[in-house]
């Protein structure tokens, strides 16, 4: 989908923001500030942006409550990937006070040790699809939605035989993954948090051809600082 209708993408930002609010890395993130579903709209903007021009962006029959942000890694732009999040960064000292930017980098200076985007590289090597974001709205929930908007990729990774990844921080979420076949790979954590972050990895389907050895378990994560970095979670 490369353009999408500006009532349809506001209607998409709005319940993606939502949606958002109940994951666990948001709320740490997002604690001790007021405005947190205005902030969380803002950046799913941007996200959403970014995926329409990459072809990453996903409705179900052009329902904005059910969306992904998934793609094929040969599709990404890291160049826009990387303006996407200079953007957001300057967009969140628009949308809340400064005194609240203060706490939320300082929020984000611990939560950053449990935020990873380049562990598949210990698993992966090469072309792989990745799920970013999938945004069931509460109305959609136990209506097949998940399973209907996350099919067509799992098909798609299947025919083209590359792995899927994916990374998310709600633990109710990978016995749901593990259902549609996708292995947690690794678990991130820190004694500084009680966030985690759930590293997990679907192989493709191979029809007549002998099963690949499982993809071995990585060592024990090493803490690092990185630049914190707003970002929008599964």
């Amino acid at each position: 989908m490369s353009t999408i209708a500006t009532k349809t993408f506001d209607a998409i930002s709005g319940y993606m923001g939502k949606s958002f609010l109940e994951d666990p890395m948001n709320k740490a993130q997002l604690e001790g500030i007021n405005q947190k579903e205005k902030l969380m709209r803002a950046n799913a903007r941007l996200a959403i942006k970014h995926a329409s021009k990459i072809d990453a962006l996903h409705m179900l029959n052009n329902d904005p409550r059910a969306i992904m942000i998934a793609f094929d890694s040969e599709n990404n732009n890291k160049i826009r990937e990387a303006w996407t999040n200079i953007r957001t960064i300057g967009s969140t000292f628009f949308t809340i006070s400064f005194k609240e930017v203060i706490r939320l980098f300082r929020n984000m200076k611990v939560l950053v040790k449990v935020l990873d985007f380049k562990w598949p590289r210990e698993f992966v090597n090469g072309r792989h699809y990745r799920v970013k974001v999938i945004s069931i709205d509460k109305s959609l929930r136990g209506t097949g939605a998940f399973r209907k908007l996350i099919t067509p990729a799992i098909e798609y990774a299947d025919q083209e035989q590359i792995p899927m990844v994916l990374e998310t921080h709600n633990p109710s979420n990978v016995g749901l993954y593990e259902h549609f076949g996708f292995k947690l790979m690794k678990t991130i954590s820190s004694p500084d948090t009680d966030v985690q972050q759930y590293c997990m990895i679907r192989e493709p389907l191979q029809v007549g051809i002998p099963a690949m050895p499982p993809i071995p378990k990585a060592k024990p994560e090493k803490k690092r600082e990185l630049w914190p970095r707003m970002e929008m979670m599964i």
